[in-house]
């Protein structure tokens, strides 16, 4: 079967199979990328996964989860933003299936590094240990990819209206403002 033909939780599958047998040598982004590209994704295949949110900045779909990586799809409104954030103890890389957004980058200290324009079939590093934002420049939903690896834990959410404010949030919340039950500690 080729890599094209297969519905997207065997694409996962076999990625995670990939991963398995290479995991000592994936250590950053730049590790995992070349796994991830060797499968085809389409927005097309991710459609019964999208999750248009009516208060948040963007849907978010956990579509596959191992003890090596997670998967989640995110369905960006029109012009919003997740807050600045990191990924814990997490790596990752991301796809854009459809839209343009921008990965703004940043320091420890929350300072902006760079802001890198994504589109569509643009693939971003993002190591462990950088915060960062997407925001979506359209009139319309951009939808990414996210692989992150480990899955994360630990994520730190930079608040919006306070940047001297910080949460570490629980690993089913977005990069957003959490409310009270979805903060494991405020910074």
């Amino acid at each position: 079967m080729l890599l094209k033909e297969m519905d997207i939780l065997q694409k996962l599958q076999e990625l995670d199979l990939l991963f398995k047998q290479q995991k000592n040598k994936i250590k950053v982004p730049a590790d995992f990328l070349p796994l991830i590209k060797k499968f085809d994704f389409t927005l097309e295949e991710f459609t019964q996964y999208l999750l248009y949110p009516s208060d948040l900045p963007y849907g978010r779909c956990m579509v596959y989860q191992s003890p090596n990586f997670e998967v989640i799809l995110m369905n960006w409104k029109p012009r919003k933003s997740s807050n600045i954030h990191d990924h814990g103890n997490s790596f990752g890389c991301v796809y854009i299936l459809s839209g343009d957004v921008n990965n703004i980058a940043y320091d420890k200290n929350i300072q902006k590094i760079g802001t890198y324009k994504l589109t569509k079939g643009n693939y971003v590093e993002v190591p462990k240990g950088i915060f960062h934002q997407i925001e979506n420049l359209n009139d319309d939903f951009s939808v990414s990819l996210h692989f992150y690896a480990p899955p994360i834990v630990g994520m730190k959410v930079i608040d919006t209206e306070d940047i001297s404010k910080a949460y570490i949030v629980k690993p089913e919340c977005g990069a957003w403002n959490p409310d009270d039950e979805n903060i494991v500690r405020t910074l």
